[in-house]
């Protein structure tokens, strides 16, 4: 237990694994092996060539160069025993030094073909920031991809978290070969799966509906998914897909906004195609277009106080950007910033109470001003909606 504590230290535990321990714990038994037999080898031949009339082998050191060189089938020649005994281990080493090092190359590739194998099949841990992290499949993962690779740039990292085949993921990232696509094998809704996506330092996490689900139940394995993520990532960085919008009001309870339900979407936008036959075309066009799309942007704080219409004509001079409109968004507090993990009986139910309330009465943290008139003042934490 000793010993794997003290390799759990220096590897880290995803290399500590189950899986990995054995391969590593013999790796490094081999490595020891090697040392011990260096170190004996230098010093029996450097006894031994003592009694020997012109020695090269004068000093421990002289016999370590000559166990190395020898063990390494390298084969200088510059320093070579010249006693019977010290050629005996010679011989000695010569052979277990070429098997253990053949042991020791073939422990090496299985480490990296381990490696490769584990990616393949999903169950390696990701190492990267800023990364976008989808859990779950189904049509609209795909149309997503499909957006991200004719919209997004070359260095967007993806990571798919699904239970799906490793064939599954190679035939994704041939069809969409312009995406850094990674994989992550497992049910989502496991802390551990989604620790290996590293979702801490991601910068989205968008959980979809499974299609193989009914309706009802998939909404829930999805809450139950955006649940397991709010202790782990910023709630504004999680989306989830719904599919009944009953379900809405139980993930706003606990903080989370970006929510999806694409039945209330598609009935707006038919209802505007109704009033206005050009807009359904009109929103399409938007979204599919490559060079033009809707986002936002931090207002500088020279403008902050200042009127709608002034950063209207600036944002529109100097970055050729058109502003539709103002979105405020206050920061999140977090009542475990607030509060300590070693608190008083009195903070710990204040921390209860609060997140009660929360949960009882969700607030509206972002507010959309759509084209303000030119005198609106700017507030703190506006944010600029442009095109």
């Amino acid at each position: 237990m000793r010993k794997h504590r003290l390799l759990r230290k220096l590897l880290g535990p995803d290399l500590m694994r189950a899986d990995n321990r054995k391969l590593i714990v013999r790796f490094f038994y081999v490595c020891l092996f090697i040392l011990l037999l260096l170190l004996l080898s230098s010093w029996l031949v450097w006894l031994f060539e003592t009694d020997a009339k012109s020695p090269s082998i004068r000093s421990f050191w002289d016999g370590l160069w000559w166990a190395v060189v020898t063990i390494a089938t390298v084969g200088y020649g510059d320093v070579v025993p010249g006693t019977s005994a010290g050629r005996v281990v010679g011989y000695i080493l010569i052979v277990m030094g070429f098997v253990l090092l053949s042991v020791f190359t073939g422990l090496i590739a299985s480490l990296f073909v381990e490696d490769k194998l584990k990616g393949a099949k999903g169950l390696k841990q990701i190492r990267t920031h800023n990364h976008i992290i989808i859990c779950g499949w189904n049509k609209t993962a795909s149309s997503i991809l499909t957006a991200l690779q004719e919209k997004s740039p070359d260095n967007l990292e993806i990571c798919l978290v699904m239970n799906q085949s490793a064939e599954f993921f190679e035939s994704l990232e041939s069809q969409y070969a312009a995406l850094q696509l990674k994989f992550i094998r497992g049910e989502p809704s496991q802390e551990e799966v989604l620790k290996r996506a590293s979702v801490s330092t991601a910068s989205q996490v968008i959980v979809l509906a499974d299609e193989n689900l009914d309706r009802l139940v998939a909404d829930d394995r999805s809450i139950i998914i955006a649940n397991t993520l709010q202790y782990m990532i910023a709630k504004d960085k999680i989306t989830v897909q719904l599919l009944n919008p009953d379900n809405v009001s139980l993930l706003s309870r606990s903080g989370i906004n970006d929510i999806v339900v694409f039945d209330d979407i598609g009935g707006y936008l038919l209802a505007d195609n109704i009033l206005d036959n050009s807009s359904l075309c009109i929103y399409s066009e938007l979204l599919r277009a490559k060079d033009k799309h809707l986002h936002t942007i931090p207002i500088p704080a020279e403008f902050v106080g200042k009127s709608y219409g002034s950063f209207f004509d600036h944002t529109y001079a100097q970055n050729q950007k058109l502003l539709l409109g103002l979105i405020n968004k206050e920061p999140v507090l977090e009542l475990d910033s607030i509060f300590s993990d070693d608190t008083s009986a009195i903070d710990q139910f204040i921390k209860t109470t609060l997140a009660k309330s929360r949960k009882l009465r969700p607030e509206e943290r972002a507010n959309i001003r759509w084209n303000p008139s030119r005198e609106s003042l700017i507030q703190d934490n506006d944010h600029a909606i442009v095109m």
